[in-house]
């Protein structure tokens, strides 16, 4: 289970864009498994020259890595840092038109139930050059649906995260914490979240 730390007048005001310490416990112990710290930011938007959203991530009080949005134009696009803040993923929602557009198809045909309500978001090194379209990609943030009992009555998201086959235990968390990011930037606040997913 997780607990989220942050001022009851900053969720208010500053929603969804508030900072906040969010601590992830294994359920019978209560020994923490990673910490997600986002200090408040700027809302995400493209063509910005500083003050990017940002988180940090540690367990047990080591920093594990941080995730940094980078300057978009039309997709949201993100670096994810080791702890020694060396690039290490590139992460975006899947494109289409050049690269000019999210695929809001990506995951099926969003009018049938099999792509209804997915949003994905791709992780791809951060050597490689051609991220947009149908490019190989090496892991996966799915915001999928639920029940629709738990979609109308609860403001929970689920979150599928496929990692890299070669991922490390940190890099698993990374991305774990990932999820806690997109969840924050994309998904929280009345109208379903400010930013820019399909």
């Amino acid at each position: 289970h997780s607990l989220e730390d942050a001022s009851c007048c900053c969720r208010f005001c500053c929603a969804p864009n508030h900072p906040f310490t969010m601590v992830a416990k294994e359920l019978n112990t209560e020994s923490e498994l990673l910490t997600v710290e986002r200090p408040c930011r700027c809302p995400m938007g493209g063509c910005k020259c500083c003050c990017y959203q940002y988180a940090e991530f540690s367990s047990g009080g080591n920093n594990l890595g941080s995730i940094k949005e980078t300057c978009w134009f039309c997709v949201p696009s993100f670096k994810i840092s080791d702890h020694n803040e060396k690039e290490i993923y590139l992460l975006h929602q899947p494109t289409c038109c050049g690269g000019c557009c999210v695929n809001c198809c990506a995951e099926g045909n969003p009018c049938t139930r099999k792509g209804c309500c997915k949003v994905s978001f791709r992780l791809f090194p951060i050597d490689q050059k051609n991220t947009g379209g149908d490019a190989e990609y090496i892991g996966v943030i799915l915001k999928k649906p639920k029940s629709a009992m738990v979609e109308i009555f609860t403001d929970a998201e689920a979150f599928d995260v496929t990692f890299p086959d070669d991922a490390t235990n940190d890099e698993k968390a990374i991305m774990a914490g990932t999820a806690v990011f997109i969840n924050a930037n994309f998904f929280e606040g009345d109208s379903g979240g400010d930013g820019a997913a399909v």
